[in-house]
């Protein structure tokens, strides 16, 4: 008789792990919080303007953002990509005077959920991505 009850119970108190194990790795469309999207901002660190082109592709070949912005010294814009599906994405900063950098960020759900930021900085000896 204990034995059955104490079997209960354990099997009752695993209940609310349902569900901890699940995988992050999907590609269902996430809500994110409309006050806290997922933003990429460039920011400027050289001494003279400089014009830059972000491109960020999602891994299927959608284009997500394909911007081109001049900066002044010291500025700094933010663009919304807009984005709502988790995965890998190709983000390329090409700085007018032929600095460029190419990489492969992956998005979670959790990334899209809380607005998590990316941070691309301008430099004289070349160009950054960092979280912001």
């Amino acid at each position: 008789m204990r034995r059955r009850r104490l079997l209960s119970v354990l099997a009752l108190s695993t209940l609310p792990l349902a569900g901890c194990g699940a995988d992050r790795s999907s590609t269902a469309t996430v809500t994110p919080d409309l006050d806290d999207p997922v933003l990429f901002v460039v920011t400027n660190e050289q001494a003279a303007s400089a014009t830059v082109r972000l491109s960020l592709a999602l891994d299927d070949g959608q284009t997500v953002l394909d911007e081109s912005v001049s900066l002044d010294a010291g500025a700094s814009r933010a663009f919304d990509p807009g984005i709502t599906t988790p995965g890998q994405y190709e983000l390329r900063a090409t700085i007018e005077d032929g600095l460029s950098r190419t990489i492969t960020l992956d998005i979670d759900a959790d990334d899209i959920r809380a607005g998590s930021n990316r941070e691309i900085i301008l430099r004289d000896n070349g160009v950054q991505v960092t979280w912001a």
